[in-house]
């Protein structure tokens, strides 16, 4: 791993102020969102089960996926979101890259857990909502940066170049 999926974490929550307005909300939150675990997570699984490509993916492993996810969705609002949160969420993003799951699914999906999250936290109030939100955003973000890496990584296998100077023409658009 390079640093610029941590560093992008890193400015992502400086940049929404994310420790000081969202961190302290979430583990409030985590009793309303659990008591609706199961009905997020099998709704989760019955849309990846509507497509054909991620059907394939999850055939045969969708009870200890659905394990998986709730200890996923408990880490949500556990209130801790330093170093050990990054390197278990970037291992998230490792294993799909590994299993060949396209970036796709990963934003699909957050996007259907953001809709999920929001409609049972409305009667939270705005600031729960924003929380959970800022919260899948990141989890997204990081997810999304292990994909990222290793293109970059590949890229540099294939072409010989440093990945800093990778980055750096990436960096130029």
């Amino acid at each position: 791993m390079t640093n610029i999926t941590k560093e992008n974490f890193d400015k992502a929550k400086n940049f929404y102020n994310f420790d000081t307005l969202y961190a302290p909300v979430l583990p409030g939150l985590k009793a309303t969102v659990m008591k609706h675990q199961d009905a997020i997570t099998d709704a989760f699984y019955k849309e990846l089960a509507n497509d054909e490509i991620a059907a394939k993916i999850v055939a045969g492993r969708v009870d200890q996926l659905k394990a998986t996810h709730k200890v996923w969705m408990e880490e949500l609002f556990n209130g801790e979101y330093g170093e050990a949160y990054f390197n278990r969420r970037y291992k998230i993003g490792e294993t799909h890259v590994k299993a060949k799951i396209a970036p796709y699914f990963v934003e699909v999906i957050t996007s259907s857990l953001r809709r999920s999250f929001a409609q049972i936290l409305v009667a939270e109030g705005a600031v729960a909502v924003q929380a959970a939100l800022a919260i899948l955003d990141l989890d997204a973000m990081i997810i999304i940066g292990a994909y990222h890496e290793d293109r970059m990584h590949r890229m540099s296998d294939v072409t010989g170049m440093n990945l800093n100077l990778l980055e750096t023409l990436m960096s130029f658009g």
